[in-house]
Protein backbone atom coordinates (compact mmCIF):
# COMPACT_ATOMS: atom_id res chain seq x y z
CA UNK A 1 0.00 0.00 0.00
CA UNK A 2 1.61 2.57 -1.28
CA UNK A 3 1.05 6.62 0.39
CA UNK A 4 1.53 9.34 -1.30
CA UNK A 5 4.27 11.82 0.00
CA UNK A 6 2.90 14.73 2.43
CA UNK A 7 3.20 18.12 0.38
CA UNK A 8 4.94 20.50 2.19
CA UNK A 9 3.13 23.08 4.42
CA UNK A 10 4.27 26.54 3.60
CA UNK A 11 5.15 28.89 6.67
CA UNK A 12 2.72 30.55 8.46
CA UNK A 13 1.66 34.03 7.61
CA UNK A 14 1.93 36.18 10.09
CA UNK A 15 -0.93 38.94 9.33
CA UNK A 16 0.58 42.62 10.04
CA UNK A 17 -0.61 44.66 13.11
CA UNK A 18 -2.59 47.70 13.23
CA UNK A 19 -1.17 50.74 11.47
CA UNK A 20 -0.28 52.79 14.13
CA UNK A 21 -1.98 56.55 13.94
CA UNK A 22 -0.04 59.72 12.65
CA UNK A 23 1.01 62.21 14.80
CA UNK A 24 -1.01 64.94 13.04
CA UNK A 25 -3.96 63.02 12.84
CA UNK A 26 -3.74 61.55 17.09
CA UNK A 27 -3.55 65.47 17.26
CA UNK A 28 -6.58 66.02 15.29
CA UNK A 29 -9.07 63.47 17.10
CA UNK A 30 -7.78 64.87 20.62
CA UNK A 31 -9.11 68.04 19.39
CA UNK A 32 -12.30 66.93 17.83
CA UNK A 33 -12.41 65.01 21.05
CA UNK A 34 -12.56 68.08 23.17
CA UNK A 35 -15.24 69.94 20.80
CA UNK A 36 -17.97 67.34 20.11
CA UNK A 37 -17.48 66.71 24.39
CA UNK A 38 -18.12 70.30 24.96
CA UNK A 39 -20.98 69.92 23.14
CA UNK A 40 -22.58 66.88 24.10
CA UNK A 41 -24.72 66.56 27.37
CA UNK A 42 -22.79 65.91 30.70
CA UNK A 43 -22.20 62.42 30.99
CA UNK A 44 -22.63 61.56 27.35
CA UNK A 45 -20.19 59.15 25.88
CA UNK A 46 -18.65 60.32 22.05
CA UNK A 47 -16.04 58.07 20.14
CA UNK A 48 -13.81 59.58 17.71
CA UNK A 49 -12.17 57.27 15.54
CA UNK A 50 -10.12 57.48 12.38
CA UNK A 51 -11.49 57.03 8.99
CA UNK A 52 -9.81 54.53 6.42
CA UNK A 53 -9.87 57.04 3.87
CA UNK A 54 -8.59 59.85 5.20
CA UNK A 55 -10.21 61.87 8.26
CA UNK A 56 -12.18 61.54 11.10
CA UNK A 57 -15.32 59.80 12.49
CA UNK A 58 -17.58 60.80 15.18
CA UNK A 59 -20.55 58.68 17.28
CA UNK A 60 -22.11 58.70 20.40
CA UNK A 61 -20.73 55.70 22.26
CA UNK A 62 -23.69 56.07 25.16
CA UNK A 63 -24.94 52.71 26.62
CA UNK A 64 -28.42 54.45 27.26
CA UNK A 65 -30.93 54.55 24.16
CA UNK A 66 -30.34 57.25 22.35
CA UNK A 67 -33.41 58.35 19.73
CA UNK A 68 -32.90 59.45 15.79
CA UNK A 69 -33.93 62.74 16.45
CA UNK A 70 -31.32 63.33 19.98
CA UNK A 71 -28.74 62.14 17.49
CA UNK A 72 -29.45 63.94 14.46
CA UNK A 73 -29.09 67.20 16.71
CA UNK A 74 -26.03 66.55 18.41
CA UNK A 75 -23.92 65.15 15.50
CA UNK A 76 -25.12 68.74 13.79
CA UNK A 77 -23.95 70.48 16.79
CA UNK A 78 -20.91 69.02 17.18
CA UNK A 79 -20.78 68.98 13.50
CA UNK A 80 -21.21 73.45 13.38
CA UNK A 81 -18.57 73.40 16.66
CA UNK A 82 -16.15 70.88 14.53
CA UNK A 83 -16.58 73.31 11.17
CA UNK A 84 -16.15 76.51 13.24
CA UNK A 85 -12.18 75.36 13.32
CA UNK A 86 -12.31 75.20 9.66
CA UNK A 87 -12.63 71.30 8.71
CA UNK A 88 -15.14 70.22 6.49
CA UNK A 89 -17.86 68.04 8.19
CA UNK A 90 -20.90 65.60 6.85
CA UNK A 91 -23.33 64.61 9.43
CA UNK A 92 -26.19 62.57 9.80
CA UNK A 93 -27.84 60.30 12.19
CA UNK A 94 -25.40 57.87 12.67
CA UNK A 95 -22.04 59.53 12.65
CA UNK A 96 -20.25 62.61 12.09
CA UNK A 97 -17.38 63.09 9.01
CA UNK A 98 -14.77 65.28 9.40
CA UNK A 99 -12.44 65.52 6.39
CA UNK A 100 -10.18 68.02 5.45
CA UNK A 101 -9.07 71.76 6.07
CA UNK A 102 -12.28 73.88 3.89
CA UNK A 103 -11.20 77.51 2.53
CA UNK A 104 -15.13 78.62 3.43
CA UNK A 105 -15.40 77.32 6.88
CA UNK A 106 -11.35 78.85 7.30
CA UNK A 107 -13.02 82.33 5.94
CA UNK A 108 -15.72 81.98 8.41
CA UNK A 109 -13.36 81.41 11.38
CA UNK A 110 -11.52 84.48 10.27
CA UNK A 111 -14.49 86.34 10.14
CA UNK A 112 -15.48 85.05 13.62
CA UNK A 113 -11.96 86.04 15.09
CA UNK A 114 -12.33 90.13 13.86
CA UNK A 115 -15.66 89.95 15.18
CA UNK A 116 -14.80 89.08 18.11
CA UNK A 117 -11.71 91.11 18.28
CA UNK A 118 -13.85 94.10 17.72
CA UNK A 119 -16.15 92.84 20.59
CA UNK A 120 -13.74 92.83 22.69
CA UNK A 121 -12.10 95.98 22.24
CA UNK A 122 -15.13 96.96 24.49
CA UNK A 123 -14.25 97.33 28.69
CA UNK A 124 -17.09 98.77 29.53
CA UNK A 125 -19.31 95.13 30.57
CA UNK A 126 -16.15 93.29 31.82
CA UNK A 127 -16.06 96.47 34.16
CA UNK A 128 -19.28 96.68 35.15
CA UNK A 129 -19.22 92.79 35.87
CA UNK A 130 -16.41 92.77 38.19
CA UNK A 131 -17.26 95.43 40.08
CA UNK A 132 -20.65 93.63 40.81
CA UNK A 133 -18.54 90.86 42.29
CA UNK A 134 -20.63 88.44 40.70
CA UNK A 135 -22.72 88.47 43.49
CA UNK A 136 -20.41 87.73 46.28
CA UNK A 137 -20.27 89.68 49.46
CA UNK A 138 -16.34 90.56 50.83
CA UNK A 139 -17.52 89.25 53.89
CA UNK A 140 -18.16 85.42 52.95
CA UNK A 141 -15.07 85.20 51.18
CA UNK A 142 -11.06 86.29 51.51
CA UNK A 143 -10.28 88.81 48.45
CA UNK A 144 -8.36 86.81 46.56
CA UNK A 145 -11.08 83.75 46.44
CA UNK A 146 -13.53 86.54 45.09
CA UNK A 147 -11.52 88.15 42.63
CA UNK A 148 -10.85 84.18 41.16
CA UNK A 149 -14.55 83.61 41.04
CA UNK A 150 -15.13 87.01 38.89
CA UNK A 151 -12.24 85.94 36.66
CA UNK A 152 -13.99 82.35 36.67
CA UNK A 153 -17.51 84.13 35.59
CA UNK A 154 -15.74 86.56 33.21
CA UNK A 155 -14.25 84.03 31.27
CA UNK A 156 -16.71 81.97 30.62
CA UNK A 157 -18.90 84.77 29.20
CA UNK A 158 -16.29 85.57 27.14
CA UNK A 159 -16.22 81.77 25.62
CA UNK A 160 -13.19 82.43 23.69
CA UNK A 161 -10.36 80.93 25.97
CA UNK A 162 -12.44 78.04 26.55
CA UNK A 163 -12.53 77.44 22.43
CA UNK A 164 -8.48 78.21 22.26
CA UNK A 165 -7.58 76.23 25.09
CA UNK A 166 -9.31 72.87 23.30
CA UNK A 167 -6.43 73.91 20.71
CA UNK A 168 -3.68 73.58 22.72
CA UNK A 169 -0.80 71.78 21.23
CA UNK A 170 -2.43 71.19 17.45
CA UNK A 171 0.26 72.26 15.25
CA UNK A 172 -2.31 72.98 12.00
CA UNK A 173 -0.78 72.98 8.16
CA UNK A 174 -1.95 72.26 5.05
CA UNK A 175 0.06 71.35 1.51
CA UNK A 176 -1.76 73.56 -0.34
CA UNK A 177 -0.65 77.00 -0.34
CA UNK A 178 -3.61 79.26 0.08
CA UNK A 179 -5.18 76.84 2.97
CA UNK A 180 -1.47 77.46 4.22
CA UNK A 181 -2.12 81.49 4.23
CA UNK A 182 -5.21 81.21 5.28
CA UNK A 183 -4.22 78.98 8.97
CA UNK A 184 -1.50 81.36 9.57
CA UNK A 185 -4.19 84.22 9.22
CA UNK A 186 -6.34 82.20 11.82
CA UNK A 187 -3.17 81.73 14.03
CA UNK A 188 -2.45 85.33 14.27
CA UNK A 189 -5.78 86.20 15.00
CA UNK A 190 -6.29 83.61 17.59
CA UNK A 191 -3.43 85.27 19.68
CA UNK A 192 -4.60 88.75 18.86
CA UNK A 193 -7.86 87.39 20.52
CA UNK A 194 -6.04 85.47 23.04
CA UNK A 195 -4.32 88.12 24.25
CA UNK A 196 -7.16 90.93 24.13
CA UNK A 197 -9.50 88.10 26.31
CA UNK A 198 -6.66 88.05 29.08
CA UNK A 199 -6.53 91.96 29.54
CA UNK A 200 -10.54 91.47 30.15
CA UNK A 201 -9.58 88.76 33.22
CA UNK A 202 -6.48 91.28 34.31
CA UNK A 203 -8.76 94.14 34.53
CA UNK A 204 -11.64 91.80 36.47
CA UNK A 205 -9.03 90.65 38.81
CA UNK A 206 -7.78 94.11 39.59
CA UNK A 207 -11.41 95.25 39.83
CA UNK A 208 -12.67 93.07 42.05
CA UNK A 209 -9.55 93.62 44.72
CA UNK A 210 -10.44 97.14 43.96
CA UNK A 211 -13.89 96.68 45.76
CA UNK A 212 -13.12 94.77 48.26
CA UNK A 213 -10.30 97.05 49.81
CA UNK A 214 -12.54 100.12 49.37
CA UNK A 215 -15.15 97.89 50.93
CA UNK A 216 -12.30 97.30 54.20
CA UNK A 217 -12.47 100.67 55.00
CA UNK A 218 -15.50 101.98 54.75
CA UNK A 219 -17.69 99.09 54.87
CA UNK A 220 -20.29 100.15 52.06
CA UNK A 221 -20.28 97.96 49.13
CA UNK A 222 -22.46 100.20 46.63
CA UNK A 223 -20.11 102.88 47.50
CA UNK A 224 -16.99 101.00 46.62
CA UNK A 225 -18.36 99.82 43.81
CA UNK A 226 -19.45 103.17 42.53
CA UNK A 227 -16.27 104.55 43.61
CA UNK A 228 -14.24 101.86 41.47
CA UNK A 229 -16.27 102.30 38.62
CA UNK A 230 -16.21 106.16 38.69
CA UNK A 231 -12.08 105.75 38.43
CA UNK A 232 -11.84 102.46 35.86
CA UNK A 233 -14.08 104.60 33.58
CA UNK A 234 -11.25 107.19 32.25
CA UNK A 235 -9.21 104.66 31.09
CA UNK A 236 -12.18 102.05 29.95
CA UNK A 237 -12.65 104.64 27.27
CA UNK A 238 -9.61 105.88 26.93
CA UNK A 239 -9.41 104.89 22.82
CA UNK A 240 -12.69 106.97 22.13
CA UNK A 241 -10.85 109.92 23.76
CA UNK A 242 -8.10 109.65 21.73
CA UNK A 243 -10.59 108.73 18.50
CA UNK A 244 -12.15 111.30 19.24
CA UNK A 245 -9.42 114.30 19.72
CA UNK A 246 -8.20 113.61 15.86
CA UNK A 247 -8.36 116.29 13.48
CA UNK A 248 -8.43 113.69 10.44
CA UNK A 249 -8.48 110.30 10.48
CA UNK A 250 -7.99 108.06 7.40
CA UNK A 251 -11.41 105.79 7.03
CA UNK A 252 -11.51 102.50 7.63
CA UNK A 253 -12.68 101.27 4.15
CA UNK A 254 -9.65 103.09 3.35
CA UNK A 255 -7.52 100.19 5.44
CA UNK A 256 -6.67 103.11 7.69
CA UNK A 257 -8.45 102.35 10.77
CA UNK A 258 -7.40 102.64 14.56
CA UNK A 259 -5.86 99.64 15.44
CA UNK A 260 -7.05 97.52 18.47
CA UNK A 261 -6.15 99.01 22.16
CA UNK A 262 -5.37 97.23 24.05
CA UNK A 263 -5.70 97.46 28.48
CA UNK A 264 -2.01 99.10 28.74
CA UNK A 265 -2.67 101.55 25.74
CA UNK A 266 -5.71 102.36 27.10
CA UNK A 267 -3.82 103.19 30.76
CA UNK A 268 -1.14 105.55 29.10
CA UNK A 269 -3.84 107.22 26.62
CA UNK A 270 -6.29 108.39 29.68
CA UNK A 271 -2.56 109.77 31.59
CA UNK A 272 -2.45 112.22 29.04
CA UNK A 273 -3.65 115.45 30.18
CA UNK A 274 -4.46 117.21 26.95
CA UNK A 275 -7.21 115.38 25.02
CA UNK A 276 -7.93 118.76 23.01
CA UNK A 277 -8.72 118.70 19.37
CA UNK A 278 -6.12 120.84 17.86
CA UNK A 279 -7.00 123.83 15.38
CA UNK A 280 -6.52 123.62 11.36
CA UNK A 281 -5.19 126.55 9.53
CA UNK A 282 -5.05 126.63 5.65
CA UNK A 283 -1.72 127.16 6.11
CA UNK A 284 -1.20 123.79 7.28
CA UNK A 285 -3.21 122.23 5.15
CA UNK A 286 -2.46 123.81 1.35
CA UNK A 287 1.29 122.05 1.81
CA UNK A 288 -0.60 118.47 2.67
CA UNK A 289 -2.82 118.94 -0.72
CA UNK A 290 0.46 119.77 -2.90
CA UNK A 291 2.44 117.08 -1.23
CA UNK A 292 -0.42 114.65 -2.25
CA UNK A 293 -0.43 116.24 -5.53
CA UNK A 294 3.21 115.39 -5.92
CA UNK A 295 3.09 112.07 -5.24
CA UNK A 296 0.34 111.27 -7.52
CA UNK A 297 2.47 112.81 -10.39
CA UNK A 298 5.54 110.67 -9.62
CA UNK A 299 3.19 107.52 -9.41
Amino acid sequence: MSIEPRAKVAPERVLPGPVPMAPETAAQQRVVQRICTRVAPDGMVVGVGELPPGGLQVWIDDPGPVGPQESWVLHHRMAREVALVGWHCEADTDRLLVLGWSAACLHNRVRLLQSGLRRLSDFEHTAQRAVQLDGRSPDDQPPAQVATAVCDSIEQRLRWPERLAELDGYDRSSGLPHLQLLLAQVTGLEAKVAGACEEHLVMARVLARAVCEHYARHSDLRRAQRDVLAETRRWVHASSMIRGSATARPSPAAGGGRPHMGLAERRIAASVINHGTPRATPAAVAPRAEHRGHEEDAR
